[in-house]
């Protein structure tokens, strides 16, 4: 009886310890944020638009229209010199796809992109090679995102840095392609 009122004493002294501990999950995703800060990537919590959302998903009970977004990170490659002619778009993972690119939906519309050219199969290339788990990228003037749930392929922790590090050689890619593109300008003059 003494032994089984010291064991609840103990369980109820040291479960909020074990409570704050941080899980599997957050773990894993502090070494993802923590690595890609390292390679020079702005980390923030975001969260992207679900193109394949249900009709549950896009009307409330009510029959309230929503907006459908699925939370995830963002991993935000600042540009050294803005691009203000260069192309500008969001793109989210899609089964649907769109005319532009196979798997990606355009979710803003997409502007300054060049008609003629291969433009968007030199995009499709680097995009569908984004590892960890992506959602979605968005190109603008002054950085690249790329949107995603943090994951890795195969399971192991030491790949942590080879993932991020592919995260941001991917958004390095899509910056050159940028910038072989429009060159740096003025920011656009507004009327008032």
């Amino acid at each position: 009886m003494v032994w089984t009122l010291i064991a609840v004493v103990l369980v109820i002294a040291l479960g909020p310890i074990f409570w704050l501990l941080p899980s599997k999950r957050q773990r894993r995703s502090s070494a993802f944020r923590l690595a890609a800060r390292r390679l020079g990537l702005a980390v923030e919590v975001a969260s992207i638009e679900k193109p394949d959302a249900s009709v549950e998903e896009r009307v409330s009970a009510a029959g309230v229209a929503r907006q459908p977004r699925q939370p995830c990170a963002a991993y935000r490659l600042p540009l050294t010199a803005p691009l203000y002619d260069a192309p500008r778009w969001r793109l989210a993972k899609s089964e649907r796809g769109s005319r532009q690119l196979a798997g990606w939906a355009a979710v803003a519309t997409p502007a300054n992109v060049p008609e003629e050219g291969d433009y968007w199969q030199r995009l499709a290339a680097i995009v569908d090679a984004l590892p960890g788990g992506c959602l979605g990228v968005e190109a603008a003037s002054s950085a690249i995102v790329w949107y995603g749930t943090e994951r890795l392929a195969g399971g192991d922790d030491s790949s942590v840095d080879a993932v991020v590090t592919s995260i941001r050689d991917g958004l390095q890619a899509v910056a050159a392609l940028h910038r072989t593109l429009a060159l740096p300008s003025t920011p656009p003059v507004e009327d008032g």
